[in-house]
């Protein structure tokens, strides 16, 4: 509203202007009698003067308003360009930081799935160990269950039937051991997990693990007659009472499953 008043105010001057020069150049016009170069005819010119410069300051005075609009518009357009940063700012931190929750969250579900599932495992593997311990048959000592035979058969044959339980043919680490296996076989030599089957005169287990020195007889392991499985208690002797015989004899045996702690 500013401009249009700017602008008609403008218009009202230059009809002023317009007129008074035309009243004053008739006037001239009539009184040529006398002198054109007269007061009269410099006063028209210093009119029209006059009424240039009263535009141009409605002109500057217009420009300077709308200078002023101009500036307060890119002001608040500015302002309003800055919020919406602010916000959008906002915005994006407040993502960055769900983002990182959600991640954190992940990662706990991660650790706290793989508890369970180790949980699961352990609970699996104590039920099972427990099915094993209470699997008829068998007796439990020391981290392992043990089964006995009461048929005989040579010692790849016993060896397969132990296997055939999950278990392998028993490997005595300690007296312990020893002196508990020799209470349970009863009195009959036993079929071991000993051999030299392999190499002659390097004994292992099994498992592939050295018989170090164990609980051999006197004189044995002699290899006599390509000896090469160990039985425990031949003849009924005590400890030490391991002694190599034929792989081919026949002997009751002592199967050993480790039961996982």
């Amino acid at each position: 509203m500013s401009n249009s008043v700017s602008a008609n105010n403008t218009d009202v001057y230059e009809n002023i202007c317009v007129t008074e020069y035309a009243t004053k150049k008739q006037e001239t016009k009539s009184n040529k009698g006398t002198s054109e170069h007269n007061t009269s005819g410099h006063g028209g010119y210093r009119l029209a003067v006059v009424c240039l410069l009263v535009m141009l300051v409605l002109m500057l005075a217009a420009i300077a308003i709308l200078w002023v609009k101009l500036t307060t518009e890119r002001d608040r357009i500015q302002t309003s360009y800055n919020n919406m940063t602010n916000q959008r700012d906002l915005l994006v931190t407040s993502y960055n930081n769900v983002s990182a929750e959600k991640d954190q969250l992940e990662i706990r579900y991660k650790k706290v799935s793989e508890e369970r599932d180790q949980f699961q495992r352990k609970t699996d593997e104590l039920q099972k160990n427990l099915r094993d311990i209470n699997t008829p048959g068998w007796k439990y000592f020391s981290s392992s269950i043990y089964f006995i035979s009461t048929e005989k058969k040579n010692w790849i044959e016993s060896r397969h039937d132990c296997m055939r339980r999950g278990a392998d043919l028993v490997i005595i680490n300690s007296r312990e051991e020893q002196d508990f296996v020799e209470v349970w076989r009863r009195g009959e030599g036993a079929w071991i997990g000993a051999n030299d089957r392999d190499i002659e005169g390097v004994w292992k287990w099994v498992d592939g693990t050295a018989v170090f020195s164990g609980f051999w007889s006197n004189g044995e392991p002699n290899n006599k007659g390509d000896e090469d499985c160990a039985v425990s208690g031949y003849r009924a002797e005590p400890v030490p009472n391991w002694v190599d015989v034929h792989c081919s004899y026949e002997y009751i045996w002592i199967c050993e499953k480790r039961v996982n702690s």
